[in-house]
């Protein structure tokens, strides 16, 4: 019986199904997918949306300066 796992093992435990079938019958070569750069890509993002965010607030800043809280 054979289990299927998600992911790259079940990749794998096709490839070695196959195999084991047909032992003599040729291959597909598999080629890892590329990693992926959605993380780096967000991480950038965040990163100049943060920079522009604090720049925009210096900027409010200098137009209206924001009264000091005193309390009484």
């Amino acid at each position: 019986m054979t289990y299927f796992i998600a992911g790259n093992t079940a990749v794998e435990n096709a490839r070695n199904l196959a195999q084991s079938a047909l032992p003599n019958a040729p291959q597909q070569p598999y080629d890892e997918p590329a990693p992926r750069r959605r993380l780096a890509i967000r991480a950038r993002v965040s990163a100049v949306l943060r920079t522009a965010a604090e720049r925009e607030l210096r900027l409010a800043d200098r137009i209206d300066p924001a009264p000091a809280c005193t309390t009484n």
